[in-house]
């Protein structure tokens, strides 16, 4: 068996995409609080949407809202220009539930503020080639 369910704050802009075949596709970043640690620590955790699911997540998603994630989790293999093999995991996602939405006032499609984020969020994220936090 392979899900996964995840709550957690956007940290990126959506970005999206579409397949030769014309399937939208959406990449997502996460950062997830670890309860479990006994020191304040944030997980961040890549996600890819398809279809209509990943029109709405660019849509209506903006970097600091909050929502929830079922779907699977998916590695990959590739090898680096080192020659080193990496296995990036994601989450490829079932279902993407808006917990935070934009106000009513105003129409999704126009540029919206960003949220306030927690502190953790609103610091720079020093990444590897691979796009993983250091």
């Amino acid at each position: 068996m392979n899900n996964v369910n995840i709550i957690g704050r956007l940290v990126n802009i959506p970005e999206m995409k579409k397949t030769g075949d014309g399937l939208s596709v959406c990449d997502l970043r996460f950062a997830v609080d670890d309860v479990y640690s006994k020191e304040d620590r944030t997980d961040f955790i890549n996600v890819t949407v398809f279809g209509n699911q990943a029109e709405n997540c660019k849509r209506y998603l903006r970097k600091g809202f909050l929502a929830g994630v079922s779907g699977r989790i998916k590695t990959e293999m590739y090898t680096d220009k080192d020659g080193v093999n990496r296995y990036p995991v994601k989450i490829v996602a079932d279902r993407v539930q808006f917990l935070q939405w934009p106000p009513r006032e105003e129409k999704p499609e126009e540029a919206l503020p960003e949220v306030k984020m927690p502190a953790i969020l609103a610091q720079e994220i020093d990444e590897d080639e691979d796009g993983f936090p250091i």
